[in-house]
């Protein structure tokens, strides 16, 4: 069966696993947008049964369930994409396992990636079955940021490394916590769409929370995060790995654009056009805190340990293509050996 693949899978590369664990990242941040297109369009009960449309069908039909069939597509069209979704989360799994050993963190991760977006369909189906529950919505949205930190995670482990040693133990601190910061940002967003106008379906449950106190309370999170991450620019302006640094940079400016694009659209009385933006925005910036964070450290340390070696393709004791990223290349010394 395996003859029958395309070489680059039967011998993948680390760059063939890198730019799949891209594809699993990009894939992963579109179909979040997607789901916050069938939000504010009201579109979430178009296909109001799972995992068929409406009981008997697999696609939308016309005024099914009293949606208009358009808003039928949209949610059809946001299950769909699941396929891809899951496609390139199998494709990474697969290719962690054609190019071991690995390190245990890379293995899991790899693991995660398949379970978890088949948990999401699943989640997504209850969704659907209970009539669209902030709680599961939410758990939907959270649960997609996990898949993401995971597929960021992967596309970051399994680079070469630059050599670039880590940065100064307070600023890894720092980065630990604008990363939990950020979580409880997306968590309060999630609470705060939970009580807001755009529930997927004029029908949907809300929470019972006072809007305003909401997003009062998501805007001060959001203020600390970006306190937080300016002060970590500010010491790591001159210093620090570069890698690193630019990447924590770019964080300043999502989150300042995000800042703004959420007082904008509290301004503005929450329009659908802007929420769709702030949605994909949020999972934007949780990307780059990921990378952030992981930047922060020494590569090798990530992996495991500091006296791992990570292998270059050309480095394979075999001479093929395939990323060996946890035992050391034929001559090599081992950290402690002479």
């Amino acid at each position: 069966m395996a003859s029958l693949l395309p070489s680059w899978l039967r011998s993948p590369s680390r760059r063939h696993l890198r730019g799949a664990a891209l594809a699993a990242l990009i894939a992963n941040i579109v179909i979040v947008f997607t789901g916050g297109l069938v939000r504010v369009t009201g579109s979430g009960l178009g296909c109001s049964d799972w995992p068929t449309c409406d009981g008997s069908n697999i696609t939308p039909i016309a005024g099914g369930g009293g949606h208009a069939a358009w808003q039928g597509y949209v949610e059809f069209g946001n299950r769909l994409l699941s396929v891809p979704v899951l496609l390139t989360a199998v494709l990474v799994w697969w290719i962690v396992r054609r190019t071991g050993p690995h390190p245990r963190v890379v293995r899991r991760l790899a693991l995660l990636l398949p379970l978890g977006v088949v948990g999401q369909i699943v989640l997504g189906g209850v969704t659907v079955l209970t009539g669209l529950s902030p709680v599961t919505v939410a758990g939907h949205f959270l649960a997609s940021m996990v898949l993401i930190a995971a597929a960021a995670g992967i596309y970051e482990l399994v680079r070469e490394p630059d050599g670039d040693p880590a940065a100064a133990r307070g600023v890894q601190h720092a980065m630990t916590a604008i990363l939990v910061v950020s979580m409880v940002v997306l968590f309060l967003g999630t609470l705060v769409t939970g009580t807001g106008p755009h529930g997927g379906d004029l029908n949907a449950p809300r929470f019972g929370f006072n809007l305003r106190v909401m997003a009062i309370a998501h805007a001060d999170a959001v203020w600390l995060l970006v306190g937080l991450t300016t002060a970590t620019v500010a010491v790591t302006w001159r210093s620090g790995p570069s890698r690193f640094r630019r990447t924590l940079q770019l964080l300043l400016v999502v989150q300042l654009a995000q800042g703004g694009l959420g007082y904008l659209q509290y301004w503005l009385g929450v329009p659908p056009t802007l929420v769709s933006f702030h949605i994909v925005g949020a999972t934007v910036m949780w990307t780059i805190a990921v990378l952030a964070w992981a930047r922060a450290r020494d590569h090798r340390s990530l992996l495991g340990g500091g006296d791992q070696h990570v292998l270059t393709d050309q480095q394979r004791p075999d001479g093929g293509e395939a990323a060996d990223l946890d035992r050391p290349a034929s001559g090599a010394t081992t950290a402690g050996s002479t």
